[in-house]
């Protein structure tokens, strides 16, 4: 064989020979994947978590350990809501010291001005500075012929327009005034065409009636809902008799309404004895209630 043709022929015998290892070695089980590591996400269902805060400092996409349950926050029960009271102080406006007394004592009374009375302005002003609720003491005729009447007191022989009138006046001696109460009474109020002139004076000056109750058969708060006044009706006179223990027993009793019926109204008047009461025994007597004006038991 020629010299050359020898060579081209082991060349050929070689790349066959290295053809035939290739397809050999392609024959062998392909290597089986490497497991990936386990993540910490992973690794949580089986370990229990770091109770140590997660690391804010990680980077974007890294996935960090869940966070430890914080405990669940324990909520404080709210304060049972107490029964509210309201006290209005009548007849306002006649004693200045006594008066100013009152307006300083720490407690949300009520104040009801006559509205003739010489001091009756002044201490509606101060009262207003403090934040009380006032209201205007209408004089009305009583069934006693022995009581002394106040200027412009509302008389069942009075005419609607005189009626009208005397309201209008009273009102405006009171500017302050947000509501009305009857001073006595107990034969005005009973007359029904009369107690609606009042009722409608009241309501076109936006200022609402409390009825004092001074008889049982007072018109005024069946009169005053008929015309869609807001209104409301004392429960409990606290001075009819005017002893130190004799008021703060009231208080006590006035605070026991208040338990049995949601909220109570009691009036009294601006005396020492009732000053005494408050300072001696308000706080104990009414510990129960919520004492608040009352403008805010006017429905």
């Amino acid at each position: 064989m020629h010299p050359s043709s020898r060579r081209r022929w082991r060349r050929h015998c070689l790349l066959l020979a290295a053809a035939v290892v290739l397809a050999l070695w392609g024959c062998q089980e392909p290597d089986r994947p490497t497991a990936a590591p386990k993540t910490d996400r992973q690794s949580a269902a089986h370990v229990a978590p770091d109770p140590a805060p997660p690391d804010t400092t990680a980077p974007t996409g890294t996935a960090a350990p869940p966070a430890a349950a914080e405990p669940a926050a324990v909520t404080p029960q709210s304060e049972p809501v107490r029964p509210q009271v309201a006290i209005i102080i009548d007849d306002m406006g006649y004693n200045l010291p006594l008066g100013q007394q009152f307006l300083q004592l720490h407690a949300r009374l009520s104040f009801s001005f006559l509205p003739h009375a010489p001091h009756a302005r002044e201490l509606a002003q101060q009262a207003q500075t403090f934040g009380h609720d006032i209201l205007v003491h209408l004089p009305m005729e009583p069934k006693e012929k022995d009581w002394r009447l106040e200027p412009e007191t509302l008389m069942g022989t009075d005419s609607p327009e005189q009626i009208r009138k005397k309201v209008e006046k009273m009102l405006a001696a009171i500017p302050e005034a947000v509501g009305a109460n009857n001073h006595m009474g107990s034969l005005f109020s009973e007359n029904g065409q009369g107690m609606r002139v009042v009722i409608e004076t009241l309501k076109e000056r936006g200022v609402y009636f409390i009825d004092s109750a001074t008889t049982p058969g007072s018109q005024g708060l069946a009169v005053a809902e008929r015309l869609h006044l807001p209104a409301a009706r004392r429960q409990l006179f606290l001075d009819n008799r005017r002893e130190t223990g004799a008021i703060c027993r009231q208080l006590r009793q006035l605070a026991a309404l208040a338990q049995e019926q949601g909220q109570a109204i009691g009036i009294g008047h601006p005396h020492q004895a009732m000053l005494d009461a408050f300072n001696q025994c308000g706080d104990e007597a009414l510990r129960s209630v919520h004492l608040i004006g009352v403008s805010r038991l006017v429905r």
